[in-house]
C-alpha cells in the first residue's frame, strides 16, 4: 500500500516537473527580444511571425511603446503607460520591426513570438 503511494506521488511530481513547463512555454511563447533599461532607446531590429506580442514592466512614472517597420515608418502605439505597472499589447501581423521606447525610469521590454 505505501509502495502504491509512493509511485503515485512520484508520478505526480514528475508530471508536474514536465507538463508545467510547457504549460508556460505554450501560453507565453518564445522570447526574441527583452531589454532592461531606462529613459529613451530605440530597441534592435526583430522579426517575427503573425501573432506576436509586446510585453512590459514599469516603475516609472511614464511609458510609450512605439512600433516601427524596418523602413522607418511608425506602425502603432503599442503603449502609453502612466504609473508604474505591467501589461501588454498584441500584434497580429509578422514582419521586420523595432520598438521606441520612452519612459522615466526602469523598464523592461519583451518580444515575444506566440504559439
Amino acid at each position: 500500500m505505501l509502495r502504491k503511494k509512493f509511485v503515485s506521488l512520484c508520478l505526480a511530481v514528475c508530471l508536474l516537473c514536465v507538463a508545467t513547463p510547457m504549460a508556460l512555454f505554450a501560453e507565453t511563447g518564445a522570447v526574441l527580444q527583452e531589454v532592461s533599461a531606462n529613459g529613451q532607446r530605440n530597441l534592435r531590429p526583430f522579426t517575427v511571425k503573425d501573432k506576436w506580442e509586446i510585453q512590459w514592466d514599469s516603475k516609472g512614472t511614464l511609458l510609450t511603446i512605439t512600433v516601427f517597420s524596418a523602413d522607418g515608418k511608425t506602425s502603432s502605439i503599442a503603449a502609453t503607460q502612466e504609473g508604474s505597472g505591467s501589461g501588454s499589447s498584441y500584434q497580429p501581423k509578422g514582419g521586420e520591426y523595432f520598438l521606441q521606447i520612452t519612459g522615466t525610469g526602469a523598464w523592461t521590454i519583451k518580444v515575444v513570438q506566440l504559439p
